[in-house]
Parts: structure tokens; C-alpha cells; sequence
């Protein structure tokens, strides 16, 4: 529960604690996050591991196979969204921002390094992901693939916050509050949920 002496700072900070206790716990249930991007002017989205992230800079990170249709809309459009839902906490989050991919720096050579060799196996496989197929198909390469293949299709998935817009769902009523990232600065007011 937030108490009414809750400051929007506090609970900003809260937020980002939590945000960064589910990279490193997929027990968390933000570790799952939804992804929101926009194609041909319609919404997609769909669901990434959360794998990092740095409240000093307000980013947050995934990985994702560049091959992924997701890629060409981030190309083409790069605002976009993400949302969390924690049914335990019934807190919400849903970000607002701007996404960018990461594919040759050191950090995601790191990342890269980092991986599991079956989490490398999802960058393995031998088509795009989305490609049609003419069964149901699990795109994964064989079992004597070489370590380092993949590695070309392997991208960090960064997204820069520009809104954090919080609600928690409670019987006693509703409680909202929302943050815009300008310049480094943070503005913050509760909202009427």
C-alpha cells in the first residue's frame, strides 16, 4: 500500500527498484515485459525477457533477433511502449519512449558473451522470426550448431522513457501517478486514476 505521505519521489525510486529486481529475478513479475510498436499504423505487441536497466539514464533493455519484424518498425517508428503488470502488488506501469537498437557496441558484444547457449539458440534459427511456414515450426537450429553462430542476428533492444504513468489497483480506491523524463530532469504529479 502507498500511505498518503508516499512523495513522488519515493515511490519513483520504488518503481525503478522493482523494475531492476526483475532483471535479475525471472521469479519477478515484471521480468516479462510487453512490448508495444507500431506497424503500418496499426499496434503490435508482444511479450521480451527484461534484461537490464539504469534509472541514472531512464533505459531500459531487452534482447531481441534482428531478423524480427519488430526491427523494421522500430527502423521506421521508434516511439513505442512498454507495459508491466505485477498481480501480486496489483500495480501497473506503462512507459512511454523511444526505442533503439543496440547490435555492435561493447555492451552488446557482452550481452551476447553472456547468454546461455539455449537462450543463443533462439538467434540460431534458420529463418526470420515470422517467416510463414507450412507447418507448426519451432525455428531452432540443429543440435551441433557452432557457439558463436547467431551472433549477426543478436541485438540489444533499448528503450529510452520519456512518461512513466503508474496505477495501483487496490478496493479501497485507485491510486495514479506519472513522470515525464525531460533532459534529464523528472516532473512528477499524482493523477486521478
Amino acid at each position: 500500500m502507498i500511505s498518503d505521505s508516499s512523495t513522488l519521489s519515493d515511490l519513483y525510486q520504488r518503481i525503478w527498484k522493482k523494475i531492476e529486481k526483475a532483471v535479475v529475478s525471472r521469479h519477478e513479475a515484471w521480468h516479462l515485459v510487453t512490448v508495444g510498436t507500431v506497424r503500418d499504423h496499426e499496434p503490435e505487441m508482444r511479450t521480451l525477457v527484461l534484461r537490464g536497466a539504469s534509472a541514472e539514464r531512464g533505459i531500459i533493455w531487452m534482447h531481441t533477433d534482428l531478423r524480427s519484424p519488430k526491427c523494421r518498425d522500430i527502423e521506421k517508428s521508434p516511439t513505442g511502449s512498454l507495459l508491466f503488470y505485477d498481480p501480486i502488488d496489483r500495480w501497473q506501469l506503462r512507459l512511454k519512449g523511444t526505442f533503439s537498437l543496440d547490435t555492435k557496441s561493447d555492451f552488446s558484444e557482452t550481452a551476447w558473451r553472456k547468454t546461455t547457449a539455449s537462450a543463443r539458440r533462439c538467434y540460431q534459427g534458420p529463418v526470420a522470426p515470422g517467416t510463414p511456414s507450412d507447418t507448426m515450426a519451432t525455428n531452432l537450429p540443429p543440435e551441433n550448431v557452432e557457439p558463436s553462430f547467431g551472433r549477426e542476428n543478436f541485438s540489444r533492444l533499448l528503450f529510452t522513457v520519456s512518461k512513466m504513468d503508474w496505477l495501483f489497483l487496490r478496493a479501497e480506491g485507485h491510486q495514479r501517478a506519472q513522470w515525464e523524463l525531460l533532459s534529464g530532469k523528472v516532473q512528477s504529479t499524482w493523477l486521478n486514476p
